[in-house]
């Protein structure tokens, strides 16, 4: 038996033991070293998702070591480490053949529909291994790092869609875990301008440790004026909205240069999705809107590669390690806007 957390509905997260995943021909089964908390998963202990099929193991934003490699694998051995692009597309669909792969409409993403990495153990399921999902970490990636890998795959591909490559500047609206990450990610990528949007502390505190970033505070400086003052008067290239408001959307076309990019990547709740624009900003500022979800295998090898290479600091942005025993406290973190990422040690004792 291997402790785990497991959904069972919302407001229903359970800290209980769960037997071993059994090693089959066709699959690996990876010790797991770290996994952090993802927004998902906060979701999910809050108000449930119908994709999620209970009881189910959560965690997806995970970094293991290789136990077992089936017969039947090839391209592994044990005591690799890896981590996961965890949306596993079907291979067989419009979207699929047009290499979109994360906008699949049968994909099976783990915790979902297959166990997920809040548990001493994990069996990676034979689709992932055939859909490349499974990608290697060198030597030169910490676990803590590797274990972001897939929540900065995201945010790569949002960047990708973007065109980040030929902004100057980037203006971030939403200061948690997400937003963090997009401040690294752009920066990683040649940005020279990089701004960051919040409100409220103590994660303002928490982003003045990215280096290089400006931070406005939302509640006391105009926003607008800033953006202005660090552009030369023209608005950012690009604005992320990382915030999951109906008015961070609604005003981020106003912080766009003529000819930018407004990139919509956190959702805004499905009862209330809609949010009205000022069309006339839109056209004739030429603006550009693009919508980002979620990321394919070749987004997670590329962050695992930008860290590889150095590019990406992810020491500021880890701010709570935690046993898997108090992943209650952890959810609670996020919740309440007291962290950025926190990261899940399931082999870690609740004194060590």
């Amino acid at each position: 038996m291997m402790k785990a957390v497991v959904y069972y509905a919302p407001g229903d997260i359970r800290v209980e033991d769960r037997p071993e995943p059994e090693p089959a021909e066709d699959n690996l089964i990876v010790e797991v070293r770290c996994c952090a908390i993802c927004g998902t998963d906060l979701k999910l202990a809050t108000i449930g998702n119908p994709r999620c099929h209970p009881p189910r193991i959560i965690g997806h934003e995970l970094v293991g070591y290789i136990v077992h490699v089936g017969s039947q694998v090839q391209g592994f051995a044990t005591g690799e480490r890896i981590t996961l692009a965890t949306t596993m597309a079907c291979g067989d669909c419009p979207y699929c053949d047009l290499g979109l792969g994360n906008l699949c409409p049968n994909a099976k993403p783990i915790s979902y529909d297959f166990d997920g990495g809040f548990a001493e153990r994990l069996a990676i399921p034979p689709l992932a291994i055939v859909n490349g999902n499974v990608i290697k970490v060198p030597d030169s990636v910490s676990d803590e790092a590797a274990a972001l890998s897939e929540p900065l795959s995201c945010v790569l591909n949002a960047l990708e869609l973007a065109n980040v490559k030929a902004c100057g500047s980037v203006l971030i609206i939403g200061g948690g875990p997400l937003g963090a990450l997009h401040a690294e990610a752009a920066k990683a990528l040649g940005v020279k301008k990089v701004m960051i949007v919040q409100r409220s502390e103590p994660r303002l505190s928490l982003l003045r440790k990215l280096g290089g970033v400006r931070v406005i505070n939302g509640a006391q400086e105009d926003v607008l004026s800033v953006v202005r003052e660090q552009t030369g008067g023209l608005g950012a290239d690009l604005v992320s909205v990382c915030a999951p408001t109906r008015e961070a959307q609604e005003k981020s076309i106003h912080f766009a240069r003529k000819g930018g990019t407004v990139s919509l990547f956190a959702s805004l709740p499905k009862d209330a999705p809609d949010i009205t624009l000022n069309s006339r900003v839109v056209h004739y500022g030429e603006l550009r809107i693009v919508g980002a979800s979620d990321s394919r295998p070749e987004h997670v090898a590329k962050a695992v590669r930008l860290m590889a290479e150095g590019k990406m600091d992810t020491t500021p942005i880890i701010t709570h390690r935690i046993s898997l025993e108090d992943i209650h406290e952890g959810l609670d973190l996020m919740k309440n806007k007291q962290s950025l990422k926190v990261l899940v040690y399931p082999h870690k004792s609740r004194k060590s």
